[in-house]
């Protein structure tokens, strides 16, 4: 296991094997207005209150012309509930 910025990277693993606290907060993404998601890559947890689930991931805006970009999305979960924190683009 590697360790950067307190975030424990995970074996890079598909996303039909996502661990299933992962995807219970990717299930905050899906419910985001905007834009839509596609899961990349699960990149690893971070314990902090709760715990934190970083993704990479391709982000499709539904603007008049659909932009496309490569973001990477934080997603808290706390007691059971799980939200998003930041979503910042990479490409």
């Amino acid at each position: 296991m590697i360790i950067f910025g307190g975030i424990n990277v995970v074996e890079q693993q598909e996303l039909t094997k996502m661990p299933q606290a992962a995807a219970t907060a990717w299930s905050a993404v899906t419910e985001l207005v905007g834009a839509k998601y596609k899961p990349v890559a699960y990149v690893g947890d971070q314990v902090v209150n709760g715990v934190n689930h970083v993704f990479i991931a391709e982000q499709t805006l539904m603007t008049s012309t659909p932009e496309r970009r490569i973001v990477t999305i934080k997603v808290n979960v706390f007691e059971g509930k799980a939200e998003h924190l930041t979503i910042e683009r990479i490409f």
